[in-house]
Formats: structure tokens, sequence, C-alpha cells
């Protein structure tokens, strides 16, 4: 089994921050929509609804890209390419979904 180095130990703290950053946001912009939807226009609550679990969505796609700044910063070639080639699906696919 092999050890975590000190360069992997700090990226899965990034991106266990991330995560966690991501959905504690996400979490209180929707409570937040929800308490304002019931007390003022419906409109503007949605919207804060809407970008709560907009930035859920994107929680993911923010580990992925911390991941391959991680790479690059290492210099490491398969991993970078692999990285890189997942942020361009999700990206395609968020994309494909919205439109």
């Amino acid at each position: 089994m092999k050890a975590v180095s000190g360069r992997d130990n700090r990226l899965y703290k990034w991106l266990y921050f991330a995560l966690r950053a991501g959905i504690a946001c996400s979490l209180c912009l929707v409570v937040l929509g929800f308490i304002l939807f019931g007390i003022t226009e419906a409109g503007f609550a949605r919207s804060i609804i809407t970008l709560g679990i907009l930035i859920l969505v994107l929680t993911p796609f923010s580990s992925i890209v911390l991941a391959v700044v991680n790479f690059l910063m290492e210099k490491d070639k398969l991993y970078l390419g692999l990285s890189i080639t997942i942020v361009c699906i999700l990206a395609l696919s968020l994309v494909r979904a919205l439109v």
C-alpha cells in the first residue's frame, strides 16, 4: 500500500474544503430562498433557490478543476489529460442540459 505524500494530502484537503464549502453555500442559499419565498415575492426567492442548486451542480466540477491544477503543477501528463477530458465532458453535458 502506497503512503500518501504531502502533495497528495494537500490536494485531498483542498478537494475536501471545496466540496464542503460548495455544499454549505448551496444549502444556505436554498434555505434562504425558501424563507424568502414565504415572506416576499416569489420571483426573487426562486432566483436564490436556483442559484443554490446551480452551485450544488457545479461543486463536483470545481473539485475536478482543482485536480487539473494539481496535476499541472506536478507535471503528471497522464492524470492531467484524464482530468481535462472529464472537465470537457462535464462542461459539454452542462451546456447541453442548459440549452
